[in-house]
């Protein structure tokens, strides 16, 4: 009995070794996904912005009641600017004017270019009352430069029914509550002079000069010295009487054209014990010769 159970023992352990091996399943291997195709860039159409397109509409209500839409057509001409060619009145959907924007750009002397130049369709053109009528005029954005950028504008004419070119003007502005038109600009070296312009609509509704205020800051005064810190002095000019001078492209100066009427003047003096006291003077010139009218001290 006991050899018959060493046998069956032996038969198990000879079973088991002859059984193959378990051995585990390898993961499977992730199949490679396939490249993605390049995304092709969406390229704009050369032609889609060159060509002339409308870039910007603005309405333009009227004294009679009708609005009328103004619809600048122009082009991009690079990557950093735009060109208004031409605009077009619609009363309605009556086309009833189509305005070149070459009239303005003629008026100047520019024989050249049927466009104007812009920065971006925004600014290309610009809607105020220039002359108080109640009618809408426009402007057009005239060229990019270091300073205030002028505009050509044009004047609703009641009587021609249509839009007349007017003048241009840099940094404009309307004010209704004192009648006049302003435009502003830096001259004089390194922008050493600040001029406002202010202009009178006369019976016709075209701008006339009616004063001129210059702020100089490299003015050296009589007494004392120049108080920059209070921005400089302040001069009023005049046309001469009888004058009657329009806005560019009119040709006139200040210098040679218009007479001084007055200057203020914001000086400060050493008082030799190392304070100092401050002033404003105020100089008005009779028959070409500076008189000091007023000086008042001034406490900062």
């Amino acid at each position: 009995m006991r050899r018959v159970l060493i046998l069956l023992l032996a038969l198990l352990l000879l079973s088991a070794c002859a059984a193959p091996a378990e051995t585990e399943e390898a993961p499977p291997v992730p199949e490679a996904p396939e490249a993605a195709a390049p995304e092709e860039e969406a390229l704009e159409d050369p032609g889609e912005e060159t060509e002339d397109h409308v870039l910007l509409t603005l309405d333009a209500p009227l004294a009679d009641g009708r609005t009328l839409r103004l619809e600048a057509f122009g082009r991009r001409a690079d990557e950093y600017s735009y060109g208004v060619r031409e605009v077009r009145v619609y009363d309605g959907d009556a086309l009833i004017q189509t305005v070149q924007a070459r009239e303005g750009i003629v008026s100047e002397g520019v024989e050249d270019s049927d466009y104007t130049d812009c920065w971006s369709t925004e600014d290309c053109m610009d809607e105020l009352d220039l002359n108080f009528d109640g009618d809408t005029d426009f402007g057009l954005f005239a060229g990019r430069c270091n300073n205030m950028i002028p505009y050509y504008y044009w004047t609703w004419d009641r009587e021609a029914g249509q839009y007349q070119f007017a003048c241009i003007l840099q940094g404009a502005e309307a004010h209704p509550e004192s009648g006049e038109t302003t435009a502003e600009y830096k001259s004089g070296s390194a922008g050493s002079q600040w001029v406002t312009e202010y202009y009178w609509p006369d019976g016709n509704g075209s701008l006339y000069l009616h004063r001129v205020e210059r702020l100089v800051r490299d003015f050296q005064p009589d007494s004392g010295y120049l108080d920059v810190e209070r921005e400089g002095a302040r001069e009023v000019w005049l046309p001469r009487e009888g004058d009657f001078l329009r806005p560019r492209p009119a040709e006139w100066s200040i210098e040679a054209d218009l007479v001084l009427a007055s200057r203020e003047v914001p000086v400060y003096e050493g008082n030799g014990d190392g304070t100092v006291s401050y002033f404003t003077e105020l100089w008005e010139f009779w028959d070409g010769e500076p008189q000091l009218v007023e000086r008042k001290e001034y406490i900062p």
